[in-house]
């Protein structure tokens, strides 16, 4: 990594540790920071260890040996949930985008990303809490059943981390962002998702975005974030421009892609850092 960009991390990260699943529901994060999350879990920048975090003050049952997330790696899973829309591109569309992500985040950083395709269901909050970060993505509207909203607000709570980026129906519409930001606001009510100013870290820590979020297509709403009260960390970043479509590398320009490559590196150190 680029000297200095995140030494302030350095006290947070832990070697050697199998670290499995976010702490359980209580205390609240907004009593737990999330500095004590990460110094109790492992984090992995370069050949440090991150499988999610530690698991603490109880939480559900260890997994097994053969189930165990390995350490020094960071996991990029793909978040399966609920779709009622009859689009074609869903939660589980371009997995090659991930790839192309993963491979470019080993080559630009020293953060060894595993290159292990895997996806957490909404539906599966055991799965969901041991890994601390996940990308989810859509192109059309969405209602997640109860039991899915239940999952992701606690997921959110405990210190987990989503990437919501919107998979553009067409250049007018912007339905999957609208609809993740609305689900948000009616799970935290009292605090509603807002746009991410441009002078924002997650814009510059690592590359930098003078003009914010990167667009490749869709409605320029510029990215949301739901801020955590008390500390400001974003708990979960929204994407309307099509990030992962850049990601691709066949849609748009050589630059553009670069660009949406990027961010999504910006968006993950964020997460490690935070």
């Amino acid at each position: 990594m680029k000297p200095g960009a995140i030494n302030h991390m350095r006290d947070d990260v832990q070697q050697g540790r199998t670290a499995e699943m976010l702490p359980a529901a209580h205390p609240r994060i907004d009593e737990l920071s999330r500095r004590q999350v990460l110094k109790a879990g492992a984090v992995s920048l370069g050949g440090m260890a991150l499988g999610g975090l530690g698991a603490l003050l109880g939480g559900p049952r260890p997994a097994a040996a053969d189930e165990a997330i390995q350490t020094g790696q960071f996991i990029f899973p793909r978040l399966k949930f609920s779709v009622y829309d009859e689009t074609l591109d869903i939660w589980n569309v371009y997995p090659d985008a991930d790839v192309n992500l993963r491979r470019k985040l080993r080559e630009l950083t020293n953060i060894n990303a595993s290159m292990t395709p895997k996806t957490v269901k909404l539906a599966d909050l055991d799965d969901m809490v041991r890994h601390p970060f996940v990308f989810m993505t859509s192109e059309g509207y969405f209602k997640l059943p109860d039991n899915e909203e239940r999952n992701l607000r606690e997921f959110l709570e405990r210190g987990g981390f989503v990437f919501a980026d919107d998979c553009v129906y067409n250049k007018k519409e912007d339905r999957f962002f609208r609809f993740y930001v609305n689900l948000m606001n009616k799970l935290f009510p009292d605090n509603p998702m807002r746009k991410i100013p441009y002078d924002h870290e997650v814009f510059h820590l690592y590359f930098d975005f003078k003009d914010g979020c990167p667009h490749m297509q869709g409605v320029p709403h510029g990215a949301y974030g739901l801020f955590e009260r008390g500390t400001g960390r974003i708990m979960t970043i929204a994407t309307p421009g099509d990030l992962h479509c850049g990601w691709c590398n066949i849609f748009f320009s050589q630059e553009q892609n670069l660009q949406a490559i990027k961010m999504g590196i910006n968006i993950i150190i964020y997460f490690l850092s935070h």
